[in-house]
């Protein structure tokens, strides 16, 4: 991949933004409903997989790092890609430089009733997601090995499966170098991760007030990648429960610096 945008200055001294870093295109392109595969549902109906993606508008470099965003909402049915912090994250982060896909996966009416099936499935078509990214990677105008996974709340869980848990071939996670989690990193009772050196960076965001997903299980896990030497941050937003979206100025601004570090 070419190298990052460097500072520079314009014509009356001021610097431009820096890629990936800050905002820098005002517009961007939005391709809704790509089918990115076709299953079936919990109802044993034929449901199609269907991505969004938000792409720089008139950018001419051809091999961009992509972040794959995985909704939230408890594997319900009434949750999907269009979430709005997501849609806010997907636009956000686009506008910095980067190709982004808020993808869909199989949610159900009753999912605590069967939650081991319920986020197989999620996890299986989460999976289908990153894969079509990887096969669609000359189309879409990304580097395919420079791939970030985000996920909120039961997003989040998903995200920690693909990126943080051992695979025999780590085919899933090919390419991911980041993983953004957003109030959403599972308990032992929901997950249990095997958290390895492989793995990749990751920058958690998390408030301590969340009576949903405990603060705690996002402390646990920081000590465990610690443990790991895996580059990680945790953004603890004191006193906020869960979904602290009012926050996201602050914590995009973590978000960001975590990625560029990477990619540089």
């Amino acid at each position: 991949m070419a190298a990052y945008n460097p500072l520079k200055n314009t014509s009356n001294g001021e610097q431009d933004p820096v890629r990936f870093l800050e905002k820098t295109f005002e517009e961007i392109d939005i391709q809704n409903d790509v089918v990115f595969g076709e299953t079936v549902n919990s109802k044993g109906e034929q449901q199609k997989l269907l991505l969004d993606v938000y792409t720089p508008d008139n950018d001419p470099m051809i091999d961009r790092p992509v972040i794959v965003w995985i909704h939230g909402g408890g594997f319900r049915y009434g949750n999907d890609k269009s979430q709005s912090y997501i849609v806010e994250l997907a636009t956000r982060f686009a506008k910095k430089g980067y190709v982004c896909i808020s993808i869909d996966y199989r949610v159900r009416e009753k999912p605590m009733d069967d939650i081991s099936g319920t986020i197989s499935d999620a996890v299986e078509d989460a999976a289908k997601a990153l894969a079509w990214v990887r096969e669609n990677e000359k189309s879409l105008g990304i580097d395919a090995s420079k791939m970030v996974v985000g996920g909120g709340s039961a997003g989040g869980i998903l995200g920690s499966s693909l990126c943080l848990n051992d695979q025999p071939d780590k085919k899933d996670s090919e390419g991911v170098i980041g993983f953004i989690n957003l109030w959403g990193t599972p308990s032992a009772k929901w997950m249990a991760l095997d958290i390895d050196k492989n793995d990749p960076p990751t920058i958690m965001v998390h408030g301590t007030d969340d009576q949903l997903v405990a603060y705690s299980s996002a402390v646990d896990l920081a000590e465990r990648l610690k443990a790991n030497n895996i580059k990680h941050e945790l953004v603890t937003i004191e006193g906020a429960g869960h979904t602290p979206v009012d926050h996201m100025d602050e914590f995009e601004i973590n978000i960001s610096k975590f990625l560029y570090a990477i990619l540089n």
